[in-house]
């Protein structure tokens, strides 16, 4: 479910979530943003709106299933 919730994400949604959530070695909205050139503030506002894209997709996917 994650890696079909995962591919509606753009390339950047996908590397900051897969680094703050799924990775071993969890990075920080500050080294994220230095990576991405952007600041924290801005890694953390692209990761909110990727949860919330997930959790929309999660939710519909949950329904659909239920309808069948």
């Amino acid at each position: 479910l994650i890696t079909k919730t995962l591919e509606i994400l753009d390339e950047r949604e996908i590397k900051i979530i897969k680094d703050r959530h799924l990775s071993e070695g969890v990075k920080t909205l500050d080294i994220l943003g230095k990576e991405l050139n952007i600041s924290k503030e801005r890694v953390r506002q692209i990761e909110k709106s990727a949860m919330m894209k997930m959790k929309s997709y999660i939710s519909n996917s949950q329904k659909k299933e239920l309808a069948y």
